[in-house]
Parts: structure tokens; sequence; C-alpha cells
């Protein structure tokens, strides 16, 4: 019975973690947090926690992509041509 308690615990803190790396954070952190203060305290504080995934990949895409001068697209740094509008471009 304290086996099967305990297995349950450690399991809804691998969901909080699981739940906390979907949502651009650190799985590890999660859970031990989820650990020391309980699963439910931990998913209550994740479900107010903003997402900060799609803030990875933003500044991420901001270190390997520019805007093209004509149509706005996203394009890479090291291209000389715009793959959208077909405009000449000097790399940076």
């Amino acid at each position: 019975m304290e086996g099967t308690i305990v297995f349950l615990y450690v399991l809804f803190c691998w969901l909080v973690a699981s739940w906390a790396g979907n949502k651009g954070r650190s799985k590890l952190a999660w859970f031990f947090v989820s650990a020391l203060i309980s699963p439910l305290w931990s998913a209550l504080i994740m479900f107010f926690l903003p997402d900060q995934s799609e803030d990875n990949k933003i500044e991420q895409m901001k270190l390997t992509h520019v805007v093209c001068p004509d149509c706005r697209e996203l394009i890479l740094k090291e291209a000389r041509v715009c793959k959208h509008c077909r405009c000449k471009l000097i790399p940076q």
C-alpha cells in the first residue's frame, strides 16, 4: 500500500514536470518543486504561469533570420536573394 502511494506521488510529480517542459520550462526543476511542495500545488502554479516555449523560438529566430525589406517575410541572414519575392539582398 505504501509503495503504491509513493509510486503515484512520483508519477504525478513526473506529470507536472512533463507539463512544465511543454510550456518551455525545466522538467527537472519542476519535478523537484512538485516533489517538495506537492504535485497538486505545482500543477496549480503551472496553470497560471505563461507559456515560454514560443518566446524561446522567437529569440532563436532572431539569431538566424532577418526580415526582407520588400515583402517583410523572415529569411536566413546569409541569404542573397529572398525566397519569397526574389529581392536581391546584401548579407549582414
